[in-house]
């Protein structure tokens, strides 16, 4: 069920000879705000669940005041239902987590509400939820005060065409001040129920100070893309090599500390988005018009918000296991001596690697 609400701006007259007083806030009424993606690929199903709130007194410390966006007694299940009958049903759980982005609200702690997926191997892949089912959401809220219903399908047909696992990345040739830098193609399946697909690249290293090692992360985010076709289908991502190089330029410190560094791996990461998201994301984008009437789209019953799906494709790709590499030679050599990282120590332990200069002593 989609719902289109319309909120009109307010706009209030003051005038100086008016002494009366009285409260702009107006008759309150108390909503809940649902955002529930599932993803297959993920074996830890979250939900955040937040209310409205309306006091008098300044928004700003109110905000920061967790309890007032948390209800009090919350029951919530997910159904997994196919072939008409209900297969398995999950209670979630609460949680505390410490990744909320810091802003006007309250953070970094969050309460999510969360239940686990049962693991299955399809067609060679890990997954926790059923492709061919939908999904049933509900929500008791304070011993009925609130109930909130919703339903989805999951997103399917996502996946890495290209590279293969067996193929190392190329971001440089062989002689980058003559030849240049490479732009790999990574290349994915879209079909009709995914209509936003966003990717990313994980750079991981391990750090090396006298003997000890710690091992770190850098990402690449590749851009979105939308997909509206109404058919299976494919579609790619072109990350720039020079980019690469510049973004781990800028991500790593030089530090006189570090006596080495070494490639771990690299991940591809491929999320897609529902229809039903697309549209939740767009109608919340910020108005760029003078006209601040926006609808608000919203796909749950007895609440605003979302409850849909997504996907989640990933590609790892290890820097090492006999002479299996993440990056190809020649972007290992430009890595370990090229214009813009040279200084960071990075150096390459793989065997064929031994009579460069680049090779870890």
């Amino acid at each position: 069920m989609f719902k289109k609400i319309f909120f009109f701006g307010l706009s209030l007259t003051f005038l100086a000879s008016c002494e009366t007083k009285f409260s702009v806030n107006g008759e309150y009424e108390e909503t809940p705000i649902v955002h529930f993606l599932l993803d297959q690929g993920q074996e830890f199903q979250f939900l955040k669940l937040n209310r409205t709130f309306l006091k008098e007194g300044n928004a700003n410390e109110f905000a920061k005041d967790a309890e007032l966006s948390y209800f009090d007694n919350v029951v919530a299940t997910v159904e997994e239902i196919k072939n008409g009958s209900v297969q398995k049903t999950w209670t979630l759980e609460d949680t505390v987590i410490n990744n909320k982005d810091e802003g006007a609200f309250y953070g970094p702690e969050q309460k999510l509400y969360f239940f686990r997926g049962d693991e299955n191997v399809v067609n060679g892949q890990t997954v926790y939820l059923d492709e061919d089912a939908f999904y049933r959401l509900n929500i008791d809220i304070d011993n009925g005060n609130h109930i909130v219903e919703g339903q989805t399908e999951l997103v399917k047909g996502v996946g890495i065409e290209y590279p293969n696992i067996n193929i190392s990345f190329g971001f440089a040739e062989n002689n980058v001040p003559l030849n240049g830098y490479r732009t790999t193609q990574i290349k994915y399946s879209t079909s009709p129920e995914a209509s936003i697909f966003k990717g990313r690249l994980e750079f991981d290293y391990r750090e090396f100070v006298g003997s000890n090692s710690e091992v770190k992360t850098v990402l690449m985010e590749l851009g979105e893309s939308v997909n509206n076709s109404s058919t299976n289908g494919s579609a790619t991502f072109l990350p720039s090599g020079e980019r690469f190089y510049q973004l781990l330029q800028s991500k790593i410190a030089v530090d006189p500390n570090v006596t080495k560094r070494q490639v771990e791996g690299m991940k591809i990461v491929i999320t897609a988005g529902s229809r039903d998201l697309y549209t939740y994301m767009l109608t919340n984008e910020p108005s760029s018009s003078l006209a601040q009437n926006k609808p608000t789209y919203s796909n749950v019953d007895g609440a605003l918000g979302i409850f849909s799906s997504r996907v989640t494709a990933t590609q790892y790709k290890p820097s090492f296991n006999g002479n299996w590499r993440a990056l190809n030679q020649n972007s290992t050599k430009e890595l370990c001596n090229g214009q813009y990282t040279n200084a960071l120590n990075f150096c390459s332990p793989i065997p064929n690697d031994i009579n460069t200069t680049y090779y870890c002593n």
